[in-house]
């Protein structure tokens, strides 16, 4: 945020020349002191001590205006903006003749602004001009209105501040850094006109050609000597990178232009740091990766400090994005895939009563954790939740002939190993052949159970990586992909593909710092995902999510899997 200006440097001129007058009463000498102690503190930055000093003189005391002032000061440099404007509001109500009411606007306007108030903060901002503070008022507005990453939003205040030069050419930098579509061509040049603007920075052709996003992709390519033990190595990597140079492409004819700058993170923190530390990683609109954890964690750091959005291109762990909010998880977390799935069930199944089985490798354990969570949260009830391990054949055939499945609404099985889905089958089969059964769509990969016994029985699938590749939309890309590459696409190839071309699509609608508007984007179908999206608005939380927040379940119709969760 921007410091306050002129008023403050004027106290601490006061200060320091010792001019402020100390009257003899007591009861103001204790108000004085505590005024002093209170801009002291303000000067110090302790701002909750300082909050705590001025509070009780902004009511009945001799320096009620002053410390009213202070105090707002205090709570936004603290980061509560919402206590800066009640006590702005109080100093406006009831000293609106204070003769330094003029700093007050300027901090109220400061206020707005991190109150993400904009229009408000602009007309606040109007009233200053012509006076002592409009040149510091032009920064400030400059300030914000290069942070605001929503075109639409920015596009009202254009129209309804049409006079203000410095909105228009905060836009007018906003198209080039990366907005400007060929229809913004006569808006662009208006404001060129009309607000007497560089001619050559804003309408040459240089200015056009310079366009673009700048994404940094680190990913593990292991570029060795070796070539066959590189493509035995980096075939994940190098599948997806083709996927992202083909909606680099498909972008482009688009007309947005993003400029994809590869880099070998291998597998440690090493080649990271370095990568981090070129001079050219500070002019990047998005960094996709690292894939590794220690890597992954060093450069969301690094993404934090810069404001740098970053994705995470394969992480299933929530906590690589814990306590960023410009980290995300290109997948669902295990957490976010157990959640959805239990919350279909409920939804789905009756009775709402849920078996749950699952093994005891980490991963299974957790996802049972918070699909059971889930589950009773909702209102449903778990009769059982047994542990198995898979290498023990016998007891896992034990646990599973000693399910009582009467009264059950569906039963849950979180294990992607033979054993488990061999045995589930066969219960079901024998026992209640009509009884939904949710679990991991490996199971469709697994020999041992044929796909016409899940299709006779009610199985559905946890499906996160669903794609039908019958579309026209994956037909089209299976095609051009072959086509340059002479191989058929693997799922790290679609996921390449879809991950550049949604997040470019923000990069052009929101610009940069597009993580304060993905609430506007919701849950909405991409090019191959039948869903995709950080704000799901049927949570209650109504919060945006680090990781993707649609999980597909899918169910075999004719040997066909279709997806029963579709989002409209």
């Amino acid at each position: 945020m921007k410091k306050s200006s002129c008023f403050w440097r004027n106290v601490i001129g006061l200060l320091a020349a010792g001019l402020l007058a100390v009257p003899v009463q007591a009861q103001v000498q204790d108000a004085a002191t505590a005024y002093n102690n209170g801009k002291v503190l303000v000067q110090q930055q302790r701002y909750p001590q300082a909050m705590a000093e001025l509070l009780p003189l902004t009511t009945t005391s001799a320096f009620a205006p002053e410390a009213s002032y202070f105090y707002a000061l205090a709570a936004l440099k603290a980061g509560k903006a919402d206590e800066a404007y009640k006590m702005l509001l109080q100093l406006q109500n009831k000293h609106s003749n204070w003769e330094n009411m003029a700093d007050a606007d300027y901090l109220l306007a400061n206020t707005l602004f991190e109150l993400k108030e904009y229009d408000r903060a602009l007309s606040k901002l109007k009233e200053l001009e012509g006076s002592a503070l409009a040149t510091d008022a032009e920064g400030l507005k400059r300030f914000y209105l290069t942070k605001l990453a929503d075109r639409a939003a920015f596009e009202k205040l254009l129209a309804k501040y049409d006079s203000d030069k410095v909105v228009a050419q905060s836009f007018a930098d906003k198209l080039l850094s990366g907005w400007f579509r060929p229809q913004d061509r006569p808006l662009l040049e208006s404001i060129v006109s009309k607000f007497n603007l560089d001619r050559s920075r804003y309408l040459s052709k240089n200015a056009f050609q310079n366009q673009g996003f700048h994404v940094a992709v680190l990913l593990p390519f292991q570029l060795t000597p070796d070539a066959l033990a590189t493509a035995r190595k980096n075939t994940f990597a190098t599948d997806m990178y083709a996927g992202m140079k083909l909606a680099q492409d498909s972008l482009k004819q688009q007309g947005i232009n993003l400029n994809l700058y590869t880099y070998d993170s291998g597998t440690d923190t090493l080649a990271v740091k370095k990568t981090l530390a070129l001079p050219e990683m500070q002019q990047m609109n998005l960094i996709i990766g690292p894939v590794y954890r220690a890597p992954a964690k060093i450069a969301a750091r690094y993404a934090a400090q810069q404001n740098i959005a970053l994705v995470n291109p394969l992480s299933e762990d929530a906590d690589m994005a814990k306590g960023f909010n410009n980290v995300f998880l290109f997948e669902s977390s295990v957490a976010t895939k157990a959640r959805q799935a239990a919350s279909y069930a409920y939804q789905n199944f009756m009775p709402k009563t849920a078996v749950i089985i699952y093994e005891n490798a980490k991963d299974d354990t957790t996802f049972a954790y918070h699909y059971r969570q889930q589950f009773v949260k909702l209102g449903g009830k778990v009769k059982t939740y047994q542990k198995i391990n898979p290498a023990q054949a016998s007891a896992t055939a034990a646990a599973f002939n000693k399910l009582i499945l009467q009264d059950v609404g569906h039963l849950a099985v979180f294990s992607d190993k033979m054993p488990a889905a061999v045995n589930a089958t066969s219960v079901l089969q024998s026992k209640a052949p009509k009884l939904p059964l949710i679990t991991y769509d490996k199971w469709l990969d697994i020999n041992q159970v044929s796909l016409r016994q899940l299709d006779d029985l009610e199985v559905y699938f946890i499906n996160p990586k669903y794609i039908d590749k019958q579309s026209p939309a994956a037909t089209a890309f299976k095609k051009a992909y072959t086509s340059q590459y002479n191989l058929p696409p693997s799922v790290y190839a679609y996921t390449g593909f879809e991950m550049v071309y949604y997040f470019g699509t923000l990069l052009q609608k929101y610009g940069p710092q597009f993580s304060e508007s993905l609430v506007q984007t919701a849950l909405r179908p991409v090019v191959f995902y039948k869903g995709f999206g950080y704000y799901d608005p049927s949570q209650r939380n109504q919060q945006i999510s680090p990781d993707n927040q649609y999980v597909p379940i899918t169910k075999l119709e004719n040997l066909q899997l279709m997806v029963v969760n579709p989002v409209y």
